[in-house]
């Protein structure tokens, strides 16, 4: 899905292509923050091996996210490596408000608290919610978990405009922390003003990709489609999948999304922790099933917010991630507020090769109906065959390169598009590495820019045979029917 309205001027791509981090598949996410709040950060994070850039809408304000933004923008033209920017909205989550002085407490096991749907400076025993409907929906017995269950409140009465809790697990608490209701009925929208305001915002700065959180039916997409084509531009919109109600319609919500995120911290305080492995498993299978990207997400390496190492069954859960097939994993507060976000990327990257090197990615179980399908399977089945050196798609949309990229294909996958913003989005498709290019009219078109950038890279040389897939017309999306088997620089009177 491209923009139509206000798409990015493409910046230009260096004659020799430079690739960063071919070496590694799986794709990773970082969470910008104070502890990369510079120009120099965040061009290391990229050295390092940042492929998405991730605006938390929860946190920050407006000039800090431009800033950023510009920022992945400059370190995006000084390496020449895509970076895709993922503008992750706040969503109908429920939060503390903001406490006083430093910003933060600690609840003591034991201590009686006070939940307020008042507009307060918070206090270390009475502090607000964004949920002014607490105080109408909450009952005695019902549970409240804070920032993703690592508090845990059991509602002893209502008191006017206060839920009364008793701390049953404590712990530190501080500005905007999320707060979760499992077992409450509460009604509330896909998305709130903030939400609205922040997705306008964010278009109108030429984010790549938008994040709705809590999502709860396929319909919830519809309504970002509908303040895209207000603002005019229409980008992909990834489903954090954090209910039960996601849970339950999760074939239906792939579908309608372009890709989707499994948001592991509220989803374990929502469903059964035991149960969140299985979920993971599934949700990859069904996405991969429709070429739909899926990120995993939420305390991959939450101890190295501290420390200089993972522990073991952090480096565990992230190769679990790589082996399930997902195609990004993500760091959030690992990377914005963590001691030492570069050790983190570099750390994860270093996993993930481990894990990508034992090549036990369970197949694709999925026997493909549509030619679009078929082509992709047939393009990589013939580059296995021929001993090809790699995979080149063409693409206008990026949906010709998530076919193939969905089958994690053992050669290298290399696309070319004439459209920045898609090289930008394809930074979060497994495998794709992504190069721009001047729009093309025909296959002829094709092999000459194939032949031109491949043998500028001196990695590859005449005679390498390529499979190339593509759609034709050119420029036409959705139209993959083609597979050409080209030998570099072979056709000279091109």
């Amino acid at each position: 899905m491209t923009s139509t309205v206000g798409r990015e001027t493409a910046r230009k791509t260096p004659t020799k292509a430079r690739l960063v981090h071919v070496d590694r598949r799986t794709k990773i996410v970082c969470t910008l923050g104070p502890a990369v709040a510079s120009k120099d950060a965040i061009l290391g994070l990229v050295r390092d091996g940042m492929d998405v850039a991730r605006l938390n809408f929860s946190h920050g304000d407006y000039p800090d996210h431009e800033q950023n933004y510009r920022w992945v923008r400059e370190a995006t033209d000084e390496t020449g490596h895509a970076v895709g920017i993922l503008a992750d909205l706040q969503g109908p989550k429920i939060r503390l408000g903001r406490f006083e002085g430093d910003g933060k407490t600690y609840w003591e096991t034991g201590e009686t608290v006070r939940i307020t749907v008042d507009d307060v400076e918070g206090t270390h025993d009475r502090v607000s919610t964004t949920y002014k409907q607490l105080a109408q929906d909450a009952k005695p017995g019902d549970r409240l978990l804070v920032d993703d269950g690592k508090v845990g409140l059991v509602c002893t009465e209502v008191d006017g405009n206060d839920v009364v809790c008793h701390v049953t697990e404590g712990g530190p608490v501080s500005n905007n922390k999320g707060v979760s209701l499992p077992g409450m009925d509460i009604s509330v929208p896909a998305l709130s003003e903030k939400d609205k305001a922040d997705l306008r915002f964010a278009l109108r700065l030429g984010v790549d990709i938008i994040a709705l959180s809590f999502v709860r039916s396929p319909a919830d997409v519809e309504l970002v489609h509908e303040i895209m084509d207000e603002v005019g531009r229409r980008v992909p919109v990834v489903a954090k999948l954090e209910k039960p109600e996601a849970v339950d319609a999760l074939e239906s919500i792939i579908l309608a999304f372009d890709a989707v995120m499994v948001a592991r911290g509220d989803l374990g305080v929502e469903i059964p922790l035991e149960q969140v492995p299985a979920v993971q498993k599934r949700v990859i299978q069904i996405a991969r099933e429709n070429a739909k990207p899926v990120i995993v997400a939420t305390q991959m390496l939450d101890s190295m917010i501290e420390n200089s190492r993972p522990t073991r069954a952090e480096a565990s859960d992230v190769a679990n991630a790589v082996l399930d097939g997902a195609d990004a994993v993500m760091l959030s507060g690992e990377t914005s507020v963590g001691v030492d976000p570069h050790n983190v990327v570099r750390t994860m990257g270093r996993i993930v090769r481990s894990a990508e090197a034992m090549g036990t990615v369970p197949p694709l179980n999925h026997i493909p109906r549509t030619k679009r399908g078929v082509v992709s399977y047939s393009a990589n089945d013939i580059a296995d065959r021929l001993n090809a050196r790699a995979i080149v798609t063409f693409t206008t949309s990026g949906d010709t390169a998530r076919r193939v990229a969905r089958l994690h294909p053992e050669l290298p996958l290399l696309v070319f598009t004439p459209v920045q913003q898609v090289r930008s989005q394809l930074a979060m498709t497994w495998g794709a590495e992504t190069f721009l290019c001047e729009d093309v009219h025909g296959t002829d078109d094709m092999i000459k820019v194939v032949d031109r950038q491949l043998l500028a890279m001196e990695q590859y040389n005449e005679g390498d045979t390529m499979v190339v897939v593509a759609g034709t017309p050119p420029g036409v999306s959705g139209t993959t029917n083609t597979i050409h088997v080209h030998q570099l620089g072979e056709d000279t009177r091109l």
